[in-house]
């Protein structure tokens, strides 16, 4: 049988879904790389689609009405619309968003504002990503107003002493002050990287790397949130000035 779609940025495995129906032998061999098939919708032509998580990779497949043949990819209509684009959206927007949420509650993160902030808001925070120290300058005003709670899920993946300056982080006495001086500079020359690094450190950290790819966040900072609707979005990259309020909230003057 000839098989025909691209796997190529598939680089980790997942547990298969619990209790799965039979599935035709195309998605066998997706969900024995890693796949998660989450969904299923009508396609053109009698072909089934279907939505598959490759953690955190959301992408369409379209499996041929003989259940022979499998492609994956963008399916266009003659107007030029995505046949599985609603699907996906309903996935991500939906079980994927909050299934990501509790992981992220999961995750060891290190508090920037108040605790009893009810807005809450995560980022993926490399100590070497000079984004990550702009969004947290620029998220200031709200957080020094008391409307925000920004979690730091640190990670070492940027430069070959990320890790270390990370564990250094989070091993302090006070992970807070530490990450608010490194952030605003007062640290930032001279934080050493930790060198022997503590076992449960070094756990934190890999469970945090971990939920990292988990999410489908591929650089720092990664940031989510709840919009106006309550749904979970994602911002990768520094969040332009536009975004800020979406992200954070209104900054409310007091």
């Amino acid at each position: 049988m000839k098989l025909f779609f691209l796997l190529v940025f598939l680089s980790f495995t997942s547990p298969l879904i619990a209790e799965q129906k039979t599935l035709p032998t195309p998605l066998k061999l997706l969900t024995a790389q890693g796949a998660e098939i989450v969904s299923e919708f009508a396609a053109p032509a009698n072909m089934t689609g279907y939505v598959a998580d490759f953690k955190g990779q959301v992408i369409t497949v379209y499996l041929t009405d003989d259940d022979q043949y499998l492609f994956t990819g963008s399916m266009l209509d003659a107007k030029g619309n995505n046949i599985g684009e609603q699907a996906v959206n309903d996935y991500t927007t939906g079980p994927k968003a909050q299934k990501d949420w509790k992981v992220l509650e999961n995750s060891h993160w290190i508090l920037d504002g108040s605790p009893s902030a009810k807005r809450i808001v995560y980022t993926f925070t490399d100590p070497n990503c000079p984004y990550c120290r702009k969004f947290w300058q620029n998220a200031r005003p709200w957080v020094d107003a008391g409307d925000v709670q920004i979690r730091h899920i640190l990670v070492g993946i940027l430069k070959a002493d990320s890790l270390g300056k990370a564990g250094a982080i989070m091993n302090a006495s006070n992970p807070e002050d530490v990450l608010r001086k490194f952030e605003n500079n007062s640290l930032a020359r001279t934080l050493q990287p930790l060198k022997n690094m503590p076992e449960h450190i070094n756990t934190q950290l890999m469970k945090n790397h971990q939920i990292m790819m988990s999410v489908g966040a591929r650089a720092t900072p990664a940031t989510f949130y709840h919009d106006s609707k309550g749904a979970v979005k994602m911002q990768m990259g520094l969040p332009p000035e536009s975004l800020m309020s979406e992200i954070l909230g209104p900054l409310l003057v007091k």
